[in-house]
């Protein structure tokens, strides 16, 4: 009896930490939003998110114009903004409104 209800509680230990597990997989990218340093554009084509620029006229990626620039994070254009954040130009999520 206690050799099943320890396997039992084990079992229930590892599936708490599954679910976890797969929970910070399932979080959109929203927390890896920065305004700290350059981020590569998703798309080179496209413009960056006010409060950001090109550093030295480098097309490739985008950087905070001044310490308090919005908050931002590239994504695919099919994947939708995490709570809190604002679409630009289909490829960036901001925390400003654009």
């Amino acid at each position: 009896m206690k050799m099943r209800l320890a396997i039992g509680l084990g079992g229930l230990h590892l599936s708490l930490l599954s679910a976890i597990a797969l929970s910070s997989f399932s979080t959109p990218a929203a927390a890896q939003g920065t305004n700290k340093g350059p981020i590569e554009k998703p798309n080179r084509a496209v413009a960056c998110p006010s409060g950001w620029s090109h550093p030295d006229g480098d097309t490739s990626v985008c950087a905070p114009q001044v310490s308090s620039s919005p908050k931002i994070y590239g994504k695919s254009e099919k994947e939708s903004c995490a709570a809190g954040y604002y679409e630009v130009y289909r490829v960036w999520c901001s925390t400003k409104r654009p």
